[in-house]
């Protein structure tokens, strides 16, 4: 028997890849531990590192195909939900974007790991699937509360789909509130987000229910970014700043905190220090 130590470095949600490699350590007889200094804040963090692994040190890592098939160890990290991937890959190539180089086209992959009631999906890109239809039918047939929380595609959003998915049970990620969420990184899909937003009103899903990420420090300037927030907000939607690559300029990051946090609901930003 070995002694085996998983730790979470950051990130707001457990890591998949160390749920897997708790249950096959588990399975091989080893004793292992969980350290989870992800919750707590510090100014610098430093680590002696044995291995290496993980996309933020090579795009083509993986877990070896014995584990990646695992069920995650759900219990060694208290939690009362599942988390995986219906698919893996996508079906567009945007420029900041590494999933097509990390996972290659889009392609579905086997759904073992759902065992609990409320569902957390990390898909990038769960409607382009052509299995969408009967993913979600299987959803509103067993009552899962599913957070489809790395996104769903607005320009694949269809009159058919939207009223599946006002069937789904779905939520934010503390499955608190109804949720689903969308991204407006381009400011040439404003038609579509119209469109969109639309359709799923029409269908039951009211505009309070959507939260759309807006990429901003990436290619667009920042009354570009402006606009993108002020359309999201007069649609009645909630509108997230997410920043390119942790850029460092302090206008965007004083812009973010002014959306993210809400405060534009009681000052302009103009007038927010």
């Amino acid at each position: 028997m070995s002694k085996i130590g998983l730790i979470q470095v950051d990130g707001t949600l457990p890591n998949l890849a160390l749920m897997k490699l708790a249950t096959w350590h588990k399975a091989q007889g080893d004793e292992v531990t969980i350290i989870d200094i992800s919750s707590h804040r510090f100014d610098k963090i430093y680590g002696s590192k044995i291995f290496m692994g993980g996309t933020g040190y090579d795009l083509s890592a993986k877990l070896p195909p014995e584990i990646e098939e695992v069920i995650p160890d759900y219990a060694a990290f208290g939690l009362d939900y599942s988390i995986g991937f219906f698919s893996r890959g996508c079906g567009r190539n945007c420029g900041f974007c590494i999933v097509q180089e990390k996972e290659g086209p889009f392609h579905d992959v086997d759904t073992k790991w759902i065992t609990k009631q409320k569902v957390i999906l990390l898909d990038n890109n769960f409607l382009v699937s052509p299995l969408w239809k009967a993913k979600l039918e299987k959803f509103i047939k067993n009552k899962n509360k599913v957070c489809f929380n790395q996104g769903l595609d607005i320009r694949l959003v269809t009159p058919e789909k939207a009223e599946v998915l006002s069937r789904v049970k779905y939520y934010d990620l503390g499955f608190r509130k109804r949720r689903l969420y969308f991204a407006f990184d381009n400011p040439v899909i404003e038609p579509q987000i119209h469109r969109g937003v639309f359709t799923l009103d029409e269908a039951g899903i009211p505009p309070a229910h959507l939260m759309f990420y807006i990429l901003v420090g990436f290619n667009t300037a920042f009354e570009q970014d402006v606009h993108r927030f002020n359309v999201i907000n007069s649609k009645g939607c909630l509108p997230y700043i997410m920043l390119y690559n942790r850029t460092r300029d302090k206008n965007l990051m004083r812009f973010a905190r002014w959306v993210n946090k809400r405060y534009y609901k009681v000052v302009k930003f103009e007038d927010y220090k």
